[in-house]
């Protein structure tokens, strides 16, 4: 409730933070390399180009009253008097709008005057350039903001007459809105021929925004988006009825068009600032739209703000980039608001709003428009400050995708010691007996410029800043852009409408830097039809020898701007263009197979070159199959039960840990229980909660079984189970962790439980005996070689004291059922080994015998080879220097030589912890603050030096005294771990990971090296592996960790997908995903195979608690 109090006591955005922060405070070939420069900033009096958006504060308008005062506007690019050379149209919010005409060689004329597009109303925003009308003449679409603190006016729409003048007509078309317009797109999303528009919103903070997210279902005129359907010309608004969300909640700040599955029709993706998700809408093929971000997302940008679609990585398939407002620079990173607080985060979520976190994402499309996996981290492109515009294309013309984003704010809401300053209560009691702030307050505020900056695309779907070699080195506050080709030499240059300052055009200088070797390049543009002159929703496939590039003709991108109507195809060295499927918007379809590389191409529709089919989808996705990186498998699942996790955070115990360690789930176990051949469920619960089989049957079914013996401990809680056959009858038996509160005296502790197996379902309990460390995990294994299983129970972390031994325990199988301790010395290099994450068993050496493979997280991959008397540590050269956060393993003859191989699943490359064998992770854990207990810290590098992991407000949280010793987060913010703690720090015990990736290693007993597995891999904590239930010999990884702090955010970007080795070429094969909306991002505590009557199916348990089969 404090949190929306705050809200209603002040205004703008500028509160939102305020609110936010007194929460937090509360709650604790070419050519061009990547150091390569392509653009050079031309000065405004050389181009004419003298456009400023000039921000003008008063006592009525202000930020303090108006929560989108410093977001600024767009720009438009479109040749509006039909002389082959791109025009420039800027928006200003509070003065004229200007129009500049390009006369060539980079030199333009303000014609506004006499066009008459200067603009009306008191804030304007976005532009879209569309021919409303076909009559071949470039029309201009200008949202505008009203009815909100005295703005007044209505979106415009300026017709071009001919002869550079526009007359505004938007009441004769049905497009006057009034309300907080923010972006429009035109486009034909019903495919009646003719150009339809969805206009973006952007809401202000009132009484109907507080709330949980079934608000997002109350209708809102002027706060909601519309979509508008075009009637013979004139605009009906069809909102109620089409599925398009038009609620007081959206704070839609970007909005893009594309065919985001692939099946021809016309899809839109609405990025919302603030606690309300992104809307990903799906076209219906009815008029109607369905909303499916929760399904095909595993979570967006949290404040959410310009956008662009596009085929990111060539293969055939749409990807979208959301920009945020994460610093790259760290002092800015840590001096500022970015991330909620676990408990404020878990609330929302809880209110149905989704999982979000401050960061761009680059949301790859790997399941045709069904599962975008989020990459940003990985690929480099997460960090870029407040940005507004994301661009891509492939600027330097080298055949691969490039990054531009544009920058800035006028003044940063989001310091911490600002927002500190606000919640002083004397500053709170002037604010509300004045009702407003002066200048001087406003101006406390940092400054918020920040450079542009531009990313190289590399190979391996990697980018690199190359911003200061492009002459972005200059702070600016640049919202909207534009990438066009303004001098017709075949580049594109970039246009940026700035605040206070200038315009910028970035002239790209790759053609005429290219000498007599240019790129070679194709350009499109299209003609339609009279309804639609430009061919809006015309879908390009240019599939080249290496490559398969998919661009659409649409009207609206990144930050409140228009999309080029342009179309730029570029080539990877000794590549060329070979079949072109052009998807026309009426879904009839053509292949051209002739072109003429360094010329633009005016595509004209001609319907006896066409094919018409009710199924462009299988045209499209035909065509691009052979030139994906990545398979997908839409696959079947099924609810059989549910099961109650245990929703305390590990955090609540202690703070600062890297991550959570608790089962989440309770154990579920699969065997055949009754000897019938099909396999049965045990499904466990937490303490209280009941524990029982699922029997299956013959038909597929499965039936519930009590088993009175199970819940003779109900208060028992079930950590992990296995099925193990520990007194030979030939039944299998079961074994139980059994849960511990973290902080539990030892000799209270919770034994782990022995159900052996007496047939028809009836089960005698034994406890096992007690031991004095709390458990993790359990494994079976014969230990002494005598026949009978034998039991491994790893010790779990200590919550008061995280580098403590917490040795792992051996009980050693005395028959019947009986169990005692083992204390040979003999396992001393197996139970003194920490962070256990998993335990196969394998014959590595191929002597019969089933050797031991460990793996842990701060430590390296560890093999025990059984020579049938003892388990022999295993020196490996290429191992045993790997310490990462290993989460799995699995050993297969993956490469078909007959010999060992092994997989090993780590914690993944696609996170903020820069692990590298030259700058490891490490971790610290000393008593800081001499309290009597130890307090751990992480520390990263960062560009050579290091720093702590978490932010100020964590580290307050057990270190108190750090609010006395850095009163300022300012001064703290760029201090390193050992300057911030001055020596107190141990050096010689710390914990170090050198090796996040998951890596492959061939004939693992002989190898000299290993092979990171390819990068789709590596983008989450692989948590386990297993045989894939395929006749290939494939194996299925189990991706996915939910585990962490907000600041680092879920991982979710893998999930089940198949690891295929081709023997041929002695390499991985693309990935295969399953996708499923039920499981698409879930992490997956458990997965099993399980035999049913008729299949092979897989059992998994998702982290909200969800027992469901997969069929593949």
């Amino acid at each position: 409730m404090l949190f929306y109090k705050i809200y209603k006591s002040l205004p703008a955005k500028f509160l939102l933070w305020s609110c936010f922060i007194g929460m937090v405070l509360l709650s604790a070939c070419k050519p061009n390399k990547a150091g390569e420069g392509v653009f050079k900033l031309l000065p405004a009096d050389k181009t004419g180009l003298n456009f400023v958006n000039v921000n003008t504060v008063s006592d009525s308008v202000n930020i303090l009253d108006y929560l989108y005062f410093y977001n600024g506007a767009g720009v438009a690019a479109a040749d509006f008097n039909n002389d082959g050379l791109q025009d420039l149209y800027f928006v200003s919010n509070q003065g004229s709008d200007k129009l500049y005409l390009n006369k060539g060689n980079l030199k333009f004329e303000d014609i506004t005057a006499k066009a008459g597009v200067a603009g009306t109303g008191n804030w304007k925003t976005g532009v879209t350039v569309v021919d409303i009308n076909g009559d071949g003449l470039k029309d201009i679409y200008v949202s505008v903001v009203s009815g909100y603190k005295g703005f007044k006016g209505k979106n415009q729409l300026y017709i071009n007459n001919g002869d550079l003048t526009f007359t505004e007509s938007a009441a004769k078309y049905g497009l006057d809105f009034a309300g907080f317009s923010t972006q429009v797109s035109f486009f034909d999303y019903d495919k009646d021929g003719d150009l339809d528009m969805f206009l973006l919103t952007s809401s202000v903070h009132s009484n109907d925004t507080y709330g949980d997210s079934t608000l997002r279902f109350k209708y809102s005129h002027d706060a909601g988006d519309h979509l508008f359907r075009n009637d013979n010309g004139h605009f009906t608004d069809v909102t109620a009825k089409s599925g398009i969300y038009s609620a007081p909640i959206g704070y839609g700040l970007g909005l893009s068009v594309g065919d985001l599955n692939n099946d021809g029709w016309d899809d839109i993706y609405v990025s919302n600032d603030f606690f309300e998700q992104d809307y990903y809408y799906i076209n219906q093929h009815d008029g109607t739209f369905k909303e499916q971000l929760k399904s095909a997302f595993g979570h967006t940008s949290l404040f959410s703000m310009g956008n662009t679609i596009s085929d990111i990585n060539k293969d055939g398939h749409l990807d979208v980039l959301t920009t945020d407002m994460l610093p790259e620079d760290l002092k800015a990173l840590r001096s500022t608001i970015n991330d909620e607080p676990l408990d404020i985060y878990n609330q929302e979520v809880n209110a149905g709003y989704y999982y979000q976190y401050s960061k761009n994402c680059l949301q790859l499309n790997v399941g045709n428009g069904n599962k975008f996996v989020d990459m940003g981290l990985y690929s480099g492109v997460s960090a870029t400050d407040w940005t507004w515009s994301p661009l891509v294309q492939d600027f330097d013309m080298d055949g691969r995708k490039d990054m531009f984003f544009s920058n800035g704010i006028k003044k940063r809401l989001n310091d911490m010691d600002y927002l500190k300053y606000l919640g002083n209560p004397d500053v709170m009691r002037e604010y509300k007996a004045s009702r407003v702030f002066d200048k001087d307050k406003i101006n406390m505020m940092p400054d918020g410029a920040v450079h542009n900056f531009f990313y190289h695309g590399d190979d391996l779907l990697k980018f690199t800043d190359a911003s200061f070699n492009n002459d972005m080195q200059k702070p600016s506050i640049s919202a909207g852009s534009v990438a066009v080709d303004l001098d017709n030499d075949g580049d594109l240059e970039i246009v940026t409408n700035n605040m206070d300052e200038q315009a910028y055009i970035y002239n790209n200088t790759t053609m005429e830097g290219s000498g007599k070797d240019k790129p070679a390049y194709l350009k499109y543009a299209v003609k339609y039809t009279k309804a639609n002159p430009d061919g809006i929703g015309t879908k390009f496939f240019l599939k080249s020898g290496k490559q398969l590039d998919h661009q659409e003709i649409q009207t609206s991108n990144a930050y409140a701007s228009n999309l080029s109507n342009e179309l730029l195809f570029t080539f990877l060295p000794n590549d060329k263009p070979e079949e072109l499927l052009v998807v026309w918007p009426d879904n009839s379809w053509q292949l051209v197979r002739d072109f003429k590389p360094g010329t633009k191409t005016v595509m004209k529709f001609d319907s006896a070159q066409t094919q018409s089919t009710g199924d462009v989808s299988s045209v499209i996705n035909t065509f691009i199959s052979n030139k994906q990186p990545f398979d997908y498998t839409p696959v079947q699942a099924k609810l059989l039960a549910r099961l109650k996790p245990f929703d305390t955070p590990d955090f609540n115990y202690y703070s600062l840990l890297p991550h959570t360690y608790l089962p989440h789930t309770p154990a579920v176990a699969v065997a055949d229980v009754n000897g019938d051949g099909i396999d049965d469920i045990y499904v466990g619960g937490f303490a209280g909660e009941e524990k029982y089989l699922l029997v299956g049957d013959k038909n597929g079914g499965y039936t519930k079984v009590v088993v009175p013996q199970f819940n003779q401990v109900k208060d028992y809680g079930d950590g992990q189970a296995v099925w193990a056959d520990v007194n030979n009858d030939g039944k299998p038996d079961l074994l139980v962790i059994s849960t511990n509160h973290p902080f539990q005296e030892s000799d209270k502790l919770l034994p782990s439980r022995l159900y052996i197996n007496k047939g028809n379902f009836q089960f005698e309990y034994k406890a096992l005996p007690k031991i004095v460390n709390q458990t993790a995990k359990i494994a079976v294994f014969d230990f002494n070689g005598d026949g009978r299983s034998d039991v491994l129970l790893t010790g779990s972390i200590s919550y008061t004291n995280y580098t403590a031994p917490r040795p792992s325990t051996i009980l050693i199988n005395k028959g019947n059922g009986n169990f005692e301790v083992s204390h040979d010395k003999q396992y001393n290099d197996i139970t003194a080994i920490q962070y256990v994450t998993d335990i196969v068993t394998a014959d590595v050496d191929h002597n019969g015998k089933p050797d031991l493979v460990i793996t842990a997280e701060w430590q390296p991959i560890q093999l025990f080879l059984n020579d049938g008397k003892t388990l022999n540590k295993f020196s490996s050269p290429v191992l045993d220097n790997q310490k990462g956060w290993w989460q799995s393993v699995m050993v297969a003859d993956v490469d078909g030589d007959g010999k060992a191989d092994l997989v090993a699943g780590n914690w993944g490359t696609n996170n903020k912890y820069n692990v590298s064998p030259e700058q490891p992770l490490y971790a610290y854990n000393d008593d800081l603050d001499k309290d009597g207990k130890n307090d751990l810290i992480l520390s990263y590098c960062v560009k050579g030096l290091y720093y702590p992991f978490r932010p100020k407000n964590d580290l307050e949280q057990e270190l108190p005294y750090l609010k006395k010793e850095w009163l300022s987060y300012q001064k703290m913010a760029d201090k390193t771990t050992a300057e911030i703690f001055k020596g107190k720090l141990d050096e010689e015990n710390r914990l170090a990971a050198n090796q996040f990736s998951s890596i492959f290693v061939s004939d693992v007993l002989h190898a000299t090296k290993f092979e990171v597995l390819p990068y789709q891999y590596q983008q989450a904590p692989i948590r386990s592996i297993m045989r894939a239930n395929n006749k290939a010999g494939d194996l299925l990884l189990n991706g996915n960790f939910w585990g962490v702090v907000p600041y680092e955010g879920k991982y979710d970007a893998l999930g089940l997908v198949g690891l295929h080795y081709d023997k041929n070429k002695k390499q991985f094969s693309a990935p295969g995903y399953m996708v499923n909306a039920a499981f698409n991002f879930q992490e997956l505590p458990y997965i099993s195979t399980i035999k049913r009557a008729m299949s092979t199916n897989y059992l998994i348990v998702t982290y909200d608690g969800r027992l469901m089969l997969v069929t593949p």
